[in-house]
């Protein structure tokens, strides 16, 4: 009351108030006007950003009843237009229910997937029928709600997901027919993994190789599969799984393993170094393939196509090869040729006929095989003419006591039956590097020393001498 009469007895100043008044409502109402308008505009983005993102991950939410009908009591834009559906024209079809989009192969496991949901949340995958007839798989995550008065409904989100089913497929048809190729060719399939050393091959494995086809530290206990490698290709395998853990981007190895019956067989290992997005080896993907069929065939023709058909030693064009290619590769070693001949085998075959004369020279290459070692060249360069190589020998003492043994090996007789045939041959030697340095030179020497001897009675041996 004070206040009313002091305004009325002075104007001024309730001019004054009444300005000020209106102008601090203004302020006010501005400021309320413009956060009003900030929260609109950040409603609006976020509106456009969920119905963005909504878009891009083609999904929809729905909200249906758990009774009978399974009702639609909600449905989103989003729900229809991944069905190719408006929600005109789903009411136009008589579809109110969510079964009535649910691909007819799926419906008894749908209903039976809604029953058993509890309040907790759920997602399982269903399929869909679109439209168009097309199917479609869904992802369906939500949780159940139980209402005031007791009615169940569920709230789920539909998410599009039939091109991760299609990428999962094609990669299941893919290690099918991984699977079924292996089988048949009787390749084995194998996944090294780098970081952990561990090394898985399929099941193949076990049928062909008879051990467990997923090894743990395959290539730190390498050396405790020592047994299972051919001796002669152990160190082929320790560089393969060398290259293994080292990354390299291609790993390839021959060597000859044991199968389930204990026998060596040659095998084909190919792999392909996966990495990360640090250039860091990760897996080698690749193949066990038997190649002991080929390998085999190969090592025929070789044979066949190097050696001589009688009597299994090489033949004249290999034998001269073998002997260049020793020396070039040897030039400061000491190395000794000598050529042997029958003595009077041509009577052999004139009393007794090339048949038995053939079996009469296989008899004596055998004997003469037994006092050379396997890294030593023997060789046919004629009818009853033969070379053997010995490369690198210790001294003249060890080339004599050579010649010595072949003379007792070539002295020998073939008895077939009632037919006793006496052998004998000559021998003439000579040396690398002081009688040639090439096979010619040799040959030509130990030519010389083999006349010599047969001019002296045969049966002999004679290291060449430029005094003969």
């Amino acid at each position: 009351m004070k206040v009313y009469r002091f305004l009325q007895n002075n104007p001024t100043f309730s001019l004054i108030f009444v300005i000020v008044s209106v102008c601090l409502c203004v302020i006010l109402f501005s400021v309320f006007l413009y956060f009003k308008l900030e929260n609109d505009k950040k409603l609006t983005n976020s509106a456009i950003e969920l119905n963005r993102i909504t878009n891009s991950i083609r999904a929809g939410l729905v909200h249906f009843s758990l009774n009978d009908t399974c009702s639609i009591l909600y449905a989103s834009k989003g729900f229809f237009e991944l069905l190719g559906y408006t929600k005109k024209e789903a009411r136009e079809e008589n579809k109110f229910s969510i079964i009535d989009f649910v691909h007819s192969k799926d419906r008894d496991s749908f209903w039976l997937r809604i029953q058993d949901i509890e309040e907790d949340a759920f997602s399982f995958e269903v399929r869909l029928l679109k439209k168009d007839g097309n199917v479609i798989y869904v992802l369906i995550s939500g949780n159940c709600v139980t209402s005031k008065d007791g009615n169940q409904s569920v709230s789920a989100v539909f998410v599009d997901i039939t091109e991760q089913k299609r990428m999962q497929e094609m990669l299941r048809m893919d290690r099918e027919r991984y699977r079924i190729a292996s089988e048949i060719s009787h390749d084995v399939l194998f996944e090294y993994y780098v970081d952990i050393d561990k090394m898985v091959f399929t099941d193949k494995y076990l049928e062909l190789y008879g051990r467990y086809p997923v090894i743990a530290n395959y290539v730190k206990e390498c050396y405790g599969r020592k047994d299972y490698v051919h001796p002669d290709d152990y160190g082929i395998y320790l560089e393969f799984c060398r290259m293994l853990s080292s990354g390299s981007e291609l790993v390839d190895a021959e060597f000859r393993f044991k199968d389930r019956h204990n026998n060596y067989i040659w095998c084909q290992l190919i792999g392909k170094t996966m990495y990360n997005e640090e250039n860091k080896p990760i897996r080698v993907i690749g193949k066990m393939v038997n190649i002991d069929y080929q390998k085999r065939e190969l090592d025929s023709l070789e044979y066949k196509a190097t050696r001589d058909p009688l009597t299994g030693v090489y033949n004249r064009e290999v034998t001269i090869k073998k002997i260049e290619k020793y020396i070039n590769g040897n030039k400061n070693g000491k190395h000794v040729l000598m050529f042997i001949d029958f003595d009077d085998f041509k009577k052999v075959n004139d009393n007794h006929g090339h048949l038995l004369g053939d079996k009469v020279l296989t008899h004596v290459i055998k004997s003469i095989k037994g006092v050379f070692t396997e890294g030593e060249i023997i060789g046919r360069i004629g009818g009853d003419e033969f070379v053997v190589f010995m490369g690198n020998i210790e001294d003249d003492e060890a080339a004599l006591h050579k010649a010595k043994a072949l003379i007792e090996a070539l002295s020998t007789a073939y008895v077939d039956g009632y037919c006793h045939i006496s052998i004998s041959g000559s021998v003439g030697i000579a040396s690398y590097p002081q009688d040639g340095l090439h096979y010619e030179q040799l040959i030509q020497c130990a030519d010389r020393a083999l006349y010599y001897v047969k001019n002296r009675g045969k049966n002999n041996y004679m290291f060449y001498n430029p005094a003969i």
